[in-house]
C-alpha cells in the first residue's frame, strides 16, 4: 500500500514538474517551452524549461506573438507597434494645402488629426475662383474669349484609415510617425459656387450669362503620406465614388442647340457620365505639424 502511495505521489510531482514551464509562441509558428526569467523593453531573457541553471538565451520581442506562463496567464507581443507610447512626443496634427489645386481654379486648405494607431480624421475647405480661370470652349467667337470666372466654396471630411510602416534597426522593429504611411478613407464633398456660361439665343445670338452649380461626392481615396522630420509631410491620392451636380454645358452645333451634362468639371472632382455617375479625383498635398 504504501509503495502504491509514494508511486502515485511521485507520478503527482512529476506530471507537475513537467506541466510548470512557460510556453513562447514564436511569430514563425514555433512553440518553445522554456522558464522565462525577464521581459525587458525589446527582448525577453529565458532558459530550456529542462535546463533550470542552463545557458540564459536572448529572443528580440518582435519575433514573439505572445507568451502562455505555467499559471495560464498570457501577455501579447504581436500588437507591440499599436502602443501609443512609443509614439509619445511625436505631433499628432497637420494643417494640409493642396499643392495643384490653384492650377485648377481652386485653393483648398485642411486638418488632419491622429486619433490613435492607424486612424484619424480630416477636414478641409476649399475656395472656388483662387487660382487660374479656364476658358469656355464653343463654336464660333462672337464674344471672344469668355472666362468661366467661378466663385463658391466647397467642403469636405473623411475618416482615414492607415497602415503605419516600420523598419528594421540593429534586429528590432521600430516604428514610423503617426501620421506617415498608406491610407484608405471615405470621404464626402459638398459645395456650391456659380460661374459663366455660353447661352445661344435665337434672335439675340451669343451670351454669356452665370449658372449656379451645386455638387457633391462620396469617394473611397487611396494615398500614401511621408513625414519629414515630425514637421513636414507630403500627401498624394487618387480617389474613385459617386458624384452628382446639375451643372450644364450649352454651345451650338451643326445641328442647332445641345444641353449637355454628360461630363461635369466641378474644380474639386470630376464627373464623368451623366449625374449622378462616376466622380474622380486625384491631388498632392503638402503639410506642416502643428502640437
Amino acid at each position: 500500500m504504501k509503495k502504491h502511495f509514494f508511486f502515485l505521489t511521485a507520478l503527482i510531482i512529476s506530471c507537475s514538474f513537467a506541466n510548470s514551464q512557460d510556453r513562447i509562441y514564436r511569430q514563425n509558428g514555433k512553440i518553445i517551452e522554456v522558464k522565462v526569467i525577464e521581459i525587458g523593453a525589446g527582448d525577453v531573457k529565458y532558459r530550456e524549461h529542462n535546463s533550470p541553471e542552463g545557458i540564459i538565451y536572448v529572443l528580440e520581442t518582435d519575433r514573439i506573438k505572445k507568451i502562455v506562463f505555467e499559471n495560464g496567464t498570457e501577455q501579447k507581443f504581436g500588437d507591440n507597434l499599436k502602443d501609443m507610447e512609443r509614439y509619445a512626443g511625436q505631433r499628432k496634427k497637420a494643417l494640409k494645402m493642396n499643392f495643384l489645386s490653384m492650377l485648377y481654379g481652386y485653393t483648398e486648405i485642411g486638418l488632419e488629426k491622429n486619433t490613435g494607431y492607424g486612424k484619424g480624421f480630416e477636414v478641409s475647405i476649399g475656395l472656388i475662383g483662387a487660382g487660374k480661370s479656364g476658358v469656355l470652349e464653343y463654336y464660333g467667337s462672337p464674344l471672344g474669349e469668355v472666362k468661366r470666372s467661378p466663385f463658391g466654396f466647397f467642403i469636405s471630411g473623411s475618416y482615414k484609415l492607415g497602415k503605419l510602416p516600420d523598419f528594421i534597426l540593429f534586429g528590432k522593429t521600430k516604428a514610423s510617425h503617426l501620421l506617415q504611411g498608406s491610407y484608405v478613407k471615405p470621404i464626402l464633398y459638398l459645395g456650391s459656387y456659380k460661374e459663366n456660361m455660353i447661352v445661344y439665343k435665337v434672335n439675340n445670338g451669343y451670351e454669356a450669362a452665370k449658372q449656379h452649380v451645386t455638387f457633391g461626392a462620396l469617394q473611397i481615396e487611396l494615398g500614401r503620406q511621408w513625414v519629414f522630420g515630425d514637421k513636414f509631410l507630403f500627401d498624394i491620392y487618387e480617389g474613385f465614388g459617386y458624384g452628382f451636380d446639375n451643372k450644364k454645358e450649352n454651345y451650338t452645333g451643326y445641328m442647332g442647340i445641345y444641353e449637355d451634362n454628360s461630363t461635369a468639371f466641378n474644380y474639386v472632382n470630376a464627373r464623368l457620365g451623366k449625374s449622378p455617375g462616376f466622380s474622380y479625383t486625384f491631388g498632392v498635398k503638402l503639410g506642416w505639424l502643428i502640437k
